[in-house]
């Protein structure tokens, strides 16, 4: 399920998918070295005047987020699709007292709510037989998606005031992103395999004067179906991005997700997973795919936090 661009509805028939996803980022690293709070803010500076330190890095991320899907068989080889998404982002941050040194002050624990992404993408199937199929993708996220929430956040002064939330706490980035894909698949009997590309590319700033890095992603997959119905998979994941480009003015503060530097590296991840197809209950039109997963490689811009885990499942219903 974590593969964009490897199904493709029939010609004619309108495929429906909501999507939870869950995911955890907590400890920060540097490359691919893990580095204490009290680290950071004893010898990283700030990237705004560089004779002072950093007072405040995030301990803990939890990430919430909802994606509804259209797809649509224009032909046997071409489909549309338009998704829509909402996220959710939950932060533990542990703030230092005063202007330097290693003293605690205490933990804020704000969080952020809003529109994610609006895209159009289509597929089209360029090469098939009766074990490969090849399949390019191209799609559009719109600047729809809302980039200027704010939270509470304690300050090394003790104060609390309400401000512009860190770039990776923002719903979405506000920025008009082209992506391009391509999809090699087969199956031969129980097994079903395939390999994926798709890039993120932003194609220029945002009101806000920042857009994220660009993103491209990897993908090799198996599958092997065990019964009619029910077929388990394991997934590499591999991903590569960019800094941030640009700054927002009203994200300053002395905190790690501050630095638009701090964005950015290499991951590797694993998944498991399955599909059930609703043909168990004689109810061939819905299917339902989940899929969990965890990195075991990063190497980040930073200090930067570091990802834990990502779960989601995907119900689909066949008009």
């Amino acid at each position: 399920m974590g593969v964009f661009g490897a199904d493709m509805p029939a010609k004619g028939k309108l495929v429906l998918a909501i999507t939870p996803m869950w995911a955890n980022l907590s400890g920060q690293r540097i490359g691919t070295r893990g580095v204490s709070p009290e680290f950071i803010v004893a010898n990283v500076p700030w990237w705004v005047d560089p004779t002072k330190k950093l007072r405040l890095v995030p301990q803990n991320i939890a990430v919430a987020a909802q994606t509804g899907a259209i797809s649509y068989g224009l032909t046997n080889d071409l489909s549309v699709i338009v998704t829509a998404s909402i996220a959710e982002k939950r932060l533990e941050a542990l703030t230092f007292r005063g202007q330097s040194g290693i003293t605690p002050l205490g933990r804020s624990y704000p969080n952020t709510f809003g529109l994610s992404d609006f895209t159009t993408s289509a597929i089209y199937r360029v090469y098939q037989d009766p074990v490969h199929r090849i399949q390019v993708n191209l799609g559009f996220a719109y600047p729809f998606s809302f980039n200027t929430a704010r939270f509470d956040l304690l300050q090394p002064d003790g104060s609390v005031p309400n401000i512009r939330a860190f770039y990776g706490m923002q719903p979405g980035s506000g920025t008009f992103d082209i992506m391009p894909g391509i999809v090699y698949a087969g199956n031969l009997g129980q097994w079903s395999w395939g390999l994926s590309y798709r890039g993120r590319i932003p194609l220029t700033n945002n009101p806000e004067n920042w857009r994220f890095g660009d993103l491209h992603e990897f993908n090799g997959w198996a599958g092997y179906t065990l019964i009619p119905g029910i077929t388990t998979t394991f997934r590499v994941s591999g991903a590569t991005q960019g800094q941030i480009s640009g700054f927002d003015r009203e994200i300053l503060g002395r905190a790690v997700p501050t630095n638009p530097a701090f964005y950015g590296g290499q991951r590797v991840e694993l998944f498991g997973g399955g599909v059930v197809s609703g043909k168990l209950v004689n109810f061939d039109a819905a299917s339902i795919a989940f899929e969990a997963g965890l990195p075991v490689y990063q190497n980040l811009n930073g200090p930067q936090i570091a990802k834990n885990w990502q779960a989601g499942f995907s119900f689909r219903l066949r008009i």
